[in-house]
């Protein structure tokens, strides 16, 4: 057990050496949220702030998610591959990223909300709904991220930024929930990324978790429960076929 959790340390150090550029890319997005919201606070009032604070963690939280499942497929064929590493597991493996981009996220949030505090008089943020969400986030994410690591394209860079706009899409941030068609919003509600998303960004403007969402955990359990159900009878073809995958390309 000690030198997976030396592993885990070192690999966590290394976030910024590794894939560098790629690794910070959603550390720059953070700091230009950032930017944005102090210029939102100079010229709008305690509305407007709190209007940009909303749609600046929900792009943000996107990024987030987003990257997480990226970046862990840059790391699984960097150098050895995960499947050659035997004595570190590939769940194990995919743990630094998810941690290194989680805990970078987190601040910023933090941040985002103490500078719209000095706004609005108010702290606005409820931490402990922050971390629930964001654990769920991770929770979400991991048999996505398992996916991705099989997929197959000369167009990764095409897929990845349609995966990306189809995101931002489906969950509340170019949009509020009230102002699209109630049909509607009842469809991207059963979205489990709608779910967290959503949650974070309630969360950032006061309306932390409430016993009135309990329906909505129930169903994002639900979901969750599926996945992982898929995700243990996909587990074991799939390191096979990331082996051969990593052969090729070692090959080629």
């Amino acid at each position: 057990m000690n030198y997976r959790v030396r592993y885990l340390w070192r690999q966590f150090l290394d976030q910024t050496g590794y894939f560098s550029k790629h690794n910070l890319t959603p550390l720059l997005l953070y700091v230009i949220g950032l930017v944005f919201l102090l210029g939102a606070m100079t010229f709008m009032g305690p509305e407007g702030s709190i209007r940009y604070l909303y749609t600046v963690v929900g792009l943000m939280a996107s990024v987030w998610l987003f990257s997480m499942v990226v970046l862990n497929r840059n790391a699984t064929f960097y150098k050895d591959s995960v499947v050659k590493v035997s004595y570190v597991p590939l769940y194990f493996r995919m743990l630094p990223t998810i941690i290194f981009q989680t805990f970078i996220f987190v601040i910023f949030i933090v941040l985002y909300s103490a500078f719209t505090a000095l706004v609005v008089d108010d702290w606005l943020i409820n931490i402990f709904s922050l971390l629930y969400y964001t654990v769920l986030g991770v929770i979400l994410i991991i048999p996505f991220i398992l996916l991705f690591l099989t997929v197959e394209t000369p167009n990764l860079g095409k897929v990845n930024v349609a995966v990306f706009i189809v995101l931002v899409l489906a969950v509340p941030v170019l949009y509020l929930p009230e102002s699209i068609p109630d049909v509607l919003e009842n469809i991207l509600s059963l979205n489990p990324f709608y779910y967290v998303v959503y949650g974070l960004q309630s969360n950032a403007v006061q309306l932390a978790w409430n016993i009135d969402r309990l329906p909505h955990d129930i169903l994002f359990f639900s979901q969750v429960a599926f996945l992982y159900l898929w995700m243990l009878g996909f587990y074991s073809k799939m390191k096979f076929n990331l082996y051969q995958y990593s052969k090729k390309r070692q090959d080629a």
